[in-house]
């Protein structure tokens, strides 16, 4: 049983209504053709489609069927920009570019909070720069493995050694993963 509340609509109607886990059915998106309507409104003769959607009603049903069951990426790297500079989007994009996962904040918090926003995203590695490393032309990479707050595992590495540099801490913390005595 389709049902359109308008009359506007000519031909083709359409309704999508999923069945959900308690066989419960809602509209999440419903619409059709209206080949009159432009017209109608005082325009030249138009054929057109159009939906609507509730966004309520698709979220309900996504989290029926689980759809946001988890994170759809691993990050290996989230990149902590405490600098005045505002180095993240670049060191990102160059980290993308060689097919690092990564990802940074984008609301200028500090470090504290942006370090949290990397546990939260199960970053295995935090990228850390600040004036001080950009002067200096270097980077600290933080395991964040345990908690983020322990500095004794952070190594500094230089700029130019960004790339390789991240791979071999990545490669070593899954080593660390396989085998706890290293």
């Amino acid at each position: 049983r389709l049902v359109r509340g308008f009359d506007y609509y000519t031909h083709t109607t359409f309704e999508f209504v999923p069945t959900l886990v308690d066989n419960a059915q809602a509209t999440i998106l419903g619409g059709g053709r209206y080949d009159g309507l432009v017209e109608e409104l005082g325009g030249q003769p138009t054929p057109g489609i159009g939906f609507g959607s509730g966004i309520e009603r698709l979220l309900i049903a996504c989290d029926a069927e689980d759809a946001f069951a988890g994170p759809t990426a691993r990050v290996d790297v989230y990149v902590v920009d405490v600098s005045t500079a505002g180095a993240a989007r670049g060191l990102t994009a160059e980290l993308r570019a060689a097919g690092i996962r990564c990802d940074r904040a984008f609301d200028g918090k500090g470090m504290r909070a942006q370090m949290k926003a990397a546990n939260r995203a199960g970053a295995p590695l935090a990228l850390i720069v600040g004036d001080d490393e950009l002067v200096a032309g270097q980077v600290t990479l933080r395991p964040m493995l345990g908690s983020f707050e322990d500095q004794r595992d952070q190594i500094t590495i230089d700029r130019t050694d960004l790339v390789s540099g991240i791979r071999r801490a990545l490669d070593d913390l899954a080593h660390q993963e396989k085998d706890p005595s290293r």
